[in-house]
Order: C-alpha cells, then sequence, then structure tokens
C-alpha cells in the first residue's frame, strides 16, 4: 500500500513541492532532476537536485514513523553524527537532509573496511554514550524503548503470539514453542544482568551496517543513516547486526552465527574500548555476548514493525526466524 502511494506522481510532486518551501528560506532552488532509488513498504527516499548540491527526501511509514524525529535530535545532539537535517514534519514522518556522500559498501570493499570498521564503530559508541543523558529526549520522538527489562517482556509477548499461529502462517512448530519456553530463564537472567551493568539505556542502531554508511574518505566525516529500526536500550544490542554484518560481507560469518576471524574480534573491541571507563575488559566482553543473544528479540520486533503480514511471509517469516536464533546453537553456547 504505502509503496503504490509512495511511488505516485501526486505524492512525489507533494514531496517536491514541501522540499522547495523547506529550501526557499536556504536561498537554494531545486534543478528538476530527481530519482527515487528507494521505495519499501517501511520508507521511501527521493534525492533531489538542487543550486547547492543533492538534498534526501524520506518518508517513513507507520512502524519506523520515529525515525524522524529521531533523526532530528541527534543532529542536534551529536552533531556530525547523522547527515544535516534541514527540515523534519514528523507528524508526517518526513524528512529532508543533504547528501552525505556515497554509502561505505558501494566505495570501499569489505578487505579495505576493517580498519574504518574500527574507527567508525568506537565513534559510534563514544555517541552512545552522549546520548544516554539525553534519553529522556530520545524516547519523546516515540523511538521505542527495549531496554533489558522491556525486552524480557517482549519475549513473552512473541512467543506467546507465535505459538498461537500456524506454522505456515510465521507460527511456531510445537518443538520449536518448546525450545524457546527452555530458553525463558535463560532470557530473563541475561536481560537482569544487562540491566544492572553500569550503562544507561541509549540509542542503538540495530541494522548499522555499511550500507548505512555515508562515507567521505574519514572516518570522522562519516555519517550514519537509516534508523528507522533504532530503539533507546542497552548500547551493546548493536553488535548483533553490526557484527554480523561486518563478518558475512567479509565472508566469515559461520552458518552458526560464529565468527573467529580476528580482524571482526578487533573491530568489536575497538567497538567496546570507549565503555572500558566504566568496567573491565571480561565484563565487556561478557556482557557484549549477552547482548548479541538478546539483541534477537529486538531484530525480531524490528521486523514486526516495519513488515506486513504479506511481507514477511515473502521474507519467509524474519519474527519467528530472529526469535528462534535464541535456540540456536551460537545462543545455548555456554558463556564462560
Amino acid at each position: 500500500m504505502f509503496v503504490e502511494l509512495w511511488t505516485s506522481r501526486a505524492f512525489v510532486e507533494e514531496a517536491r513541492g514541501w522540499v522547495e518551501e523547506q529550501l526557499r528560506p536556504l536561498g537554494t532552488d531545486l534543478t528538476g532532476d530527481w530519482e527515487q532509488p528507494h521505495a519499501r513498504e517501511w520508507s521511501s527516499a527521493i534525492s533531489f537536485e538542487t543550486t547547492d548540491g543533492r538534498v534526501w527526501f524520506k518518508v517513513n511509514g507507520v512502524g519506523t514513523a520515529h525515525e524522524a524525529g529521531l533523526v532530528r535530535e541527534l543532529g542536534r545532539l551529536v552533531p556530525g553524527l547523522v547527515p544535516e537535517v534541514l527540515a523534519v514534519d514528523a507528524e508526517r514522518a518526513w524528512t529532508l537532509s543533504r547528501d552525505a556522500g556515497p554509502t561505505m559498501r558501494s566505495v570501499l570493499s569489505a578487505e579495505k573496511s576493517w580498519e574504518p570498521w574500527e574507527r567508525l564503530l568506537a565513534r559510534y559508541a563514544e555517541a552512545q554514550l552522549q546520548l544516554a543523558e539525553h534519553a529522556g529526549v530520545l524516547l519523546a520522538t516515540g523511538t521505542p524503548h527495549l531496554g533489558p527489562s522491556q525486552l524480557v517482556t517482549q519475549f513473552h509477548r512473541l512467543a506467546t503470539t507465535l505459538g498461537l499461529l500456524p506454522v505456515d502462517e510465521g507460527g511456531l512448530s510445537d518443538e520449536q514453542r518448546s525450545a524457546l519456553e527452555s530458553r525463558a530463564p535463560a532470557y530473563e537472567a541475561w536481560c537482569r544482568e544487562l540491566d544492572a551493568t553500569p550503562f544507561g539505556d541509549t540509542v542503538q542502531h540495530d541494522d548499522l551496517h555499511s550500507n548505512n554508511v555515508c562515507w567521505s574518505g574519514d572516518a570522522a566525516g562519516a555519517r550514519f543513516i537509516d534508523w528507522g529500526d533504532a530503539t533507546v536500550s542497552h548500547p551493546f544490542l548493536t553488535l548483533l547486526a553490526t557484527l554480523n554484518s561486518v563478518a558475512f560481507h567479509a565472508g566469515v560469518l559461520g552458518e552458526d552465527l560464529s565468527f573467529g576471524d580476528d580482524r571482526v574480534l578487533r573491530v568489536r573491541d575497538a567497538y567496546l574500548e570507549p565503555f572500558t571507563a566504566f568496567a573491565d575488559r571480561a565484563d565487556l566482553l561478557r556482557w557484549s555476548h549477552i547482548a548479541r543473544r538478546v539483541g534477537c528479540v529486538s531484530r525480531a520486533m524490528a521486523y514486526e514493525a516495519a513488515l506486513s503480514p504479506q511481507a514477511q511471509a515473502a521474507d519467509d517469516f524474519p519474527v519467528r526466524e530472529w526469535l528462534l536464533g535464541l535456540t540456536e546453537e551460537w545462543a545455548t553456547a555456554p558463556l564462560d
């Protein structure tokens, strides 16, 4: 439904008129050239060429509508973290931003991305620590609050909801339901442990990969984009999607989501470095392992929010697949 709307001539013209209106006070005019490279049911983006360079219009669907208000606050609270935000209509979930350059994946091979990832994640971690002081502001944008205690509730909700659905509609088999039930005590204990760590809930991107980083040549100038899956939660939950993606594109992600490659571990350690001011390395490593497991519920919820039931079926039911990640070997091995 949204894709049909957002790609319609009427919508593109409405978006163009709004962009033109926002640029007028800046003394910037549209040149007439535009492109819509992205239109999915969770969001669409249109680039417009102007007399002052390219700008991007983005519209979000209901499940990711918080992104508009969130990026405005991220840009205000941590200048340079996201592309320069020129205008936001939070009610319509519309954002206008300056172009921040090509994506990292389009200009850097996986082999050349190891050191940039180390520097990027250290910078991102520092921003998370800074933003923990403004969690209330972030939550006021409508960004979901999925801290460890909230995730326990959501784990049980998802398990119950999927347990009532037929398997061919994304539901759980009896065996899968039993396996999840057996993981509940461990999941609750992990969340309690994360809740007791010395870090406040903060923004965590939850889908940070090389297509969601604009790369202009160095980590300091990079900009993080596409915050539609973001939540306010324990910072380390970000490591699930990010490390999986880094390892996958480097060809070192095992089928069991393991990565014994030292380069991935260096990326992880670079991310953890800013947190060493608050805890020792052994604790940080343990909490990072726990957070990757706990994050399965956050990832499941991201797909639940973004995709219609029809789209979930077409994508082989990612909500179920992420939730069942808690029962797989990588999430059941001893932590110590």
